[in-house]
């Protein structure tokens, strides 16, 4: 009996140490705030830009927006515009379309168009060219 309990302890803390941690690789964004932040993202790789939002990150929280590797070439350029549920923005110098009010994914013609919303003034993400990068919204 006493065997079987060591030999299944061996085993437990075998798979415990050997088993690799999941990858934290993408963009995230931790909300330092006390409410609630929606966020939108843009990306320009090599002028063919991509918009889309949005995601609720609670107060005090994380959320990943990109689960994948970042380009690490420097051919992307990442942005993000956010807003507090009871106000303040994060904004900056480089305007994307946006729908204001609806969950939305807009390519590079939709996006240039506009004719689901309004444009916004997003923030330009310096990742450094790594491959996970996290954006921290504070007050």
């Amino acid at each position: 009996m006493r065997r079987s309990i060591l030999i299944s302890a061996f085993f437990v803390f075998g798979a415990l140490v050997f088993h690799p941690a999941p990858a934290r690789a993408g963009m995230h964004f931790c909300n330092k705030t006390a409410n609630t932040v929606n966020v939108a993202m843009a990306t320009d790789y090599l002028m063919d830009y991509h918009v889309w939002g949005w995601w609720q990150v609670g107060a005090d929280s994380c959320r990943a927006v990109i689960s994948a590797d970042l380009d690490t070439t420097g051919d992307t350029s990442y942005y993000y515009y956010a807003y507090a549920t009871a106000g303040g923005t994060w904004t900056g110098d480089s305007s994307f379309c946006i729908d204001p009010n609806y969950a939305f994914d807009l390519n590079d013609e939709q996006e240039g168009a506009c004719i689901t919303g309004a444009h916004r003034d997003f923030k330009t993400i310096s990742t450094h060219d790594e491959s996970d990068f996290t954006v921290s919204l504070l007050p």
